[in-house]
């Protein structure tokens, strides 16, 4: 996590001077319901929330952060007072192209294609009789995405998206999604 941190921050050195002479920037929040597909699938709610620079007339550069929430069981066995917990958390980190094609003067459609490098928690916990045993495990990923969404634009400020976006196979060996819906608003 360290060296993610320092390359974030060296990064944004070099970002920032380009981001004040930019037109067209804007800050995208949204939320969603990722998928976790496998045995079961599981829709937390997820969040997300990134920056875009114009880079063309309607092609744009994409930074985000993105938590796709956790999904996991508790089991406990009333003949013998056991009880087994799991908990799987993924957050990601992305850079993507985005391409938009107007439909009309205030709707486009968007696709979007880039990388994204995933973080994923994994804990297990057992109990029994004052006996306890306990497995945290972090793993990464880096990968392909790509996506589609449609915007709205409501004011010169503010526009409305609604996008799915595919993330591929995640650490764990699911396939990650999300649908979600957002605000972006440029400056």
């Amino acid at each position: 996590m360290h060296k993610v941190f320092v390359s974030a921050l060296l990064g944004s050195a070099f970002l920032f001077p380009m981001v004040s002479y930019a037109e067209g920037s804007y800050l995208k929040v949204g939320v969603g319901e990722s998928n976790y597909s496998g045995f079961p699938n599981q829709s937390p709610t997820a969040g997300l929330i990134a920056y875009g620079m114009s880079l063309a007339p309607n092609f744009y550069g994409e930074i985000g952060y993105i938590d796709f929430g956790a999904y996991g069981a508790k089991l406990s066995d009333p003949n013998d007072g056991s009880v087994a917990t799991y908990k799987f958390r993924t957050r990601s980190i992305y850079l993507a192209g985005i391409s938009d094609v107007p439909i009309t003067s205030s709707v486009s459609f968007q696709g979007k294609l880039g990388m994204v490098m995933h973080r994923s928690n994994e804990n297990f916990s057992f109990k029994l009789d004052g006996f306890s045993f306990r497995e945290d495990s972090t793993y990464r990923k880096t990968q392909a995405l790509v996506g589609a969404g449609f915007k709205a634009q409501f004011s010169k400020e503010i526009s409305g998206l609604v996008e799915y976006t595919y993330f591929g196979k995640g650490v764990d060996g699911t396939e990650l999604s999300l649908l979600s819906a957002g605000l972006l608003f440029h400056f």
